[in-house]
């Protein structure tokens, strides 16, 4: 993708994000964007048909940024074996906590929950079937798993942040990698 493009998405999805710690995002129009961002509307629409559209680019921007920072994960180590993943998960949701508070707050807008369980969902599923051999078919289905760990952290996030994160990051990571590691590793070795 053009350089100019990656630039104009990322100042609207910036623009975007910005705005959501102001006001609930059914109050921000189009133009509320493009004027936060310095841009047209014409260059809005040349990137994204709506701002759901453009929250939904945003949110995976993000966390596709934050996936890259992991590094390369050990097949041998399944996602509840690193617990240093689970700390740079809180670090994030901390250093982004006032954008976080605002979505997750906001009762209109269940799109941002499901991409969220969605997008960590996914990446769950792939890293625990790459970390079985490939001989192996589990008895428990790995996509339920998943989404459980999904469901679990998005609570886990949620409750952290109407909580004022009571607990820091890396206490926070630490709980979350005693309840993973403890039911979920259970479970799939129990059906290994």
């Amino acid at each position: 993708v053009d350089r100019r493009v990656r630039r104009s998405r990322r100042l609207l999805a910036d623009a975007l994000l910005s705005l959501v710690t102001q006001k609930q995002f059914s109050e921000i129009s189009i133009q509320d964007i493009t004027d936060e961002a310095d841009m047209n509307r014409s260059t809005f629409y040349l990137h994204f048909q709506s701002k759901e559209e453009l929250l939904m680019a945003a949110l995976v921007e993000r966390f596709d940024e934050l996936v890259g920072s992991f590094g390369e994960i050990s097949p041998e180590r399944t996602i509840w074996e690193t617990p240093e993943i689970d700390l740079s998960v809180y670090e994030h949701v901390a250093a982004n906590a006032p954008i976080y508070k605002a979505l997750l707050g906001d009762p209109n807008l269940g799109l941002v929950i499901h991409t969220i369980i969605g997008y960590v969902a996914d990446m769950n599923e792939q890293t625990m079937r790459a970390s079985l051999p490939a001989e192996q078919e589990p008895a428990f289905p790995i996509e339920i798993l998943a989404q459980h760990i999904a469901g679990s952290l998005y609570a886990l996030i949620h409750w952290w942040l109407r909580n004022d994160m009571v607990y820091t990051p890396a206490e926070m990571a630490a709980l979350t990698h005693q309840l993973w590691s403890s039911n979920c590793g259970s479970i799939l070795q129990a059906s290994s």
